[in-house]
This record gives structure tokens, C-alpha cells and sequence, in this order.
């Protein structure tokens, strides 16, 4: 219930911003786009609509609003089968480590699926859950060991360093030319990894005040930074400078609003949970 109250608002608000605004720009044809994409967008499968489409980053997929939506769909399928799934060890082999072997286990499958599909069906790969759960499973065991992690503080420091030095590199080194998810995406996650167990709230990097800014606020500025994608697209101006530099600038105009308007009275319907 806390994740529907903090997801479903300012999704539902986002795409009635969309809807409203493509009855007076777009033409019939990709405003009925748009209307089907909202629709598998709010009942979370979009991934697998998007699948059955063009792949991530040709020219077409720079025309759905709502494109980024996958990853959402994508969480929320992981966020029903885990606790199924996870009851159903519990029910055979009630026990922590019961939970974390299977979470192990789950993690590998997933992993060498996605390690094997990538070459072979890459757009099936990026975009379903199967090929997708060792990210979330991963996050799911820094949960169940981190508070068990008994480290000094300078280890914590150089586990958060090289955690985000990890996370870099692959923003340097991966473009979208790169087979993905494959091996390439344990890279990112390992180093997130590495920087969740180090949870180092006096953290320069993560516990400054921007950095808590743009967290707080980072799930309505990841809602609304495709659709200016898009926008900036349908104008020629993705090659901009400055209309890049506005673009992430009305990003987090947007991202803030979305957060004060939406999500936080949204969040006030369920204290405790949110």
C-alpha cells in the first residue's frame, strides 16, 4: 500500500498532463498512441507493450511519451511475485537464511538469463522482468545483510568510493551502443551496491543537501524527464545546448512540483507506511 500511494498519484497525474496536452498538439493518430500507452502505463505493463515495439533508443521510441514507464511496470511485477514467492519458501523452509538462499538463487537465475538473452533476443531482455529481477533481488539482499555489516568507518568510506567510482566508470564508459542489460549492467549495480552497504548519512556524495534534494524528489523528476525528452524532439532541439540545459531545468521544475502537489499529500493519507 505505501509504494501504490507514493507510485500510482503522480503517474495518474502525469498521464492526464500528457493527455491534456497531446488533445491540442499531437495528430489523431499519435494522440491514440498515447491514450494506449497510458493505459498499459497505469496498469503496469508496459513493458511488455513496449516489447512488442520498437526497441528503446531508435528514432520511433523517441515519439512515446510514456516510454520510460517500462521500468516502472517492470518494479511493480517485482514488487507482487517477490512477497509470493518468498511466502512460498517461507511455507517449505520457514527461516531467514531459507529467504536469503532463495533470494541468491533467484538473483543467478535471473542473472544468467539475462547474460544469455541479451546476444540472442536483446530487446525482450531489456525490457521484461525475467532478465530484470537480479537488479531489484540485488537491492533486496543489501536490505537483508546491510544492517549486519560490521565495518569501521574508513572501511565504510572506501566501500562508498569505490562503490561510486564503479557507478562512473560506467557512465563514461557504456554508451547506446552497448549490448544491454548483459554483464555490462553488473557494473552499475555492483557499485550501487557497494555504496548502500557503506549508508554513510554524513556522506558528501549522498547526504548533502542537493543530493537529498534531487533524492527526495527523484521519482516525479524520473516521471516527467522522458516526456521533455520527447518534447524537445518534436521540436528539433534535442541537439541544443541550450534547449538540453532548459530541458533538465524544466525537468526539475516539473519533478518539484510533481513531488509538493502530488506525492506529499498523497503521503499524508497513510502516515507511517509512506
Amino acid at each position: 500500500m505505501a509504494r501504490a500511494r507514493r507510485i500510482l498519484p503522480a503517474l495518474i497525474a502525469l498521464c492526464a498532463v500528457l493527455l491534456a496536452f497531446g488533445w491540442w498538439v499531437l495528430i489523431p493518430q499519435d494522440y491514440k498512441m498515447l491514450g494506449t500507452h497510458a493505459v498499459f502505463s497505469l496498469a503496469f505493463l508496459s513493458n511488455i507493450k513496449f516489447w512488442r515495439e520498437a526497441g528503446y533508443f531508435d528514432a520511433a521510441s523517441h515519439e512515446k511519451w510514456l516510454l520510460h514507464t517500462w521500468s516502472l511496470a517492470v518494479e511493480w511485477q517485482f514488487y507482487l511475485l517477490l512477497p509470493l514467492a518468498l511466502l512460498v519458501v517461507w511455507k517449505l523452509r520457514p527461516g531467514r537464511k531459507f529467504i536469503i538462499v532463495a533470494m541468491i538463487v533467484g538473483l543467478l537465475v535471473s542473472l544468467a538469463s539475462s547474460l544469455v538473452a541479451t546476444p540472442l533476443r536483446p530487446t525482450a531482455a531489456f525490457y521484461l522482468l525475467p532478465t530484470r529481477a537480479w537488479e531489484m533481488l540485488a537491492g533486496g539482499l543489501v536490505f537483508m545483510w546491510g544492517p549486519r555489516l560490521a565495518l569501521s568507518a574508513r572501511h565504510l568510506t572506501a566501500l562508498e568510493a569505490a562503490g561510486l567510482a564503479v557507478v562512473f566508470a560506467a557512465v563514461i564508459g557504456f554508451d547506446t551502443a552497448s549490448a544491454w542489460p548483459g554483464w555490462r549492467a553488473s557494473v552499475p549495480v555492483l557499485g550501487t551496491v557497494g555504496a548502500l552497504l557503506a549508508a554513510r548519512l554524513e556522506s558528501l556524495w549522498t547526504g548533502s543537501a542537493v543530493a537529498q534534494w534531487l533524492g527526495t524528489r527523484s521519482y516525479s523528476i524520473y516521471l516527467w524527464h522522458w516526456p521533455v525528452v520527447v518534447a524537445l524532439t518534436y521540436l528539433s532541439w534535442q541537439a541544443n545546448p541550450v534547449a538540453i540545459a532548459s530541458g533538465l531545468a524544466l525537468t526539475l521544475v516539473l519533478g518539484h512540483l510533481s513531488y509538493h502537489w502530488v506525492e506529499k499529500p498523497a503521503r499524508k493519507q497513510c502516515p507511517g507506511l509512506c
